[in-house]
């Protein structure tokens, strides 16, 4: 299933909560320039759409690498971190661009404990490939 909601004037939390966990089969989702994104509600759809592959979320000023740091579980170090099996368990691309919170070395970081199964396109749009070994 996908889904295009990108530009539209506002996502308010009446329409998103049901959006976020009434759409469980959902696997491409652009919700691009969407006023009223946040933190919480990015993170209710990453935990409830399990079959996500592919997420867009450009120009969103209030999203930060936070809502992302739960598809990866363990201490804080390698070799002992691994990839959500619950949180995101699918989600191979999410496109970034102009949003201007997220932090590019954790989201670096992130891709490379996803070892290959996640691409990130940054604020630039470069993207962040896995480069076959972890950073420390």
């Amino acid at each position: 299933m996908e889904l295009d909601i990108s530009t539209n004037v506002e996502i308010t939390d009446e329409l998103w909560v049901p959006l976020a966990l009434g759409l469980p089969h959902l696997e491409i989702l652009d919700a691009s320039w969407v006023y009223g994104m946040s933190n919480y509600k990015l993170s209710l759809l990453l935990q409830n759409s399990c079959r996500l592959r592919k997420l867009c979320i450009d120009g969103h000023k209030e999203i930060s690498e936070d809502v992302f740091r739960r598809m990866v579980l363990g201490v804080p170090f390698p070799p002992y971190r691994i990839r959500s099996a619950q949180y995101a368990p699918r989600l191979q691309y999410v496109s970034l661009q102009y949003c201007n919170d997220i932090d590019d070395s954790t989201m670096m970081d992130i891709v490379q404990v996803c070892r290959g199964s996640f691409t990130v396109k940054n604020y630039y749009g470069d993207d962040f490939v896995w480069e076959g070994e972890e950073t420390i």
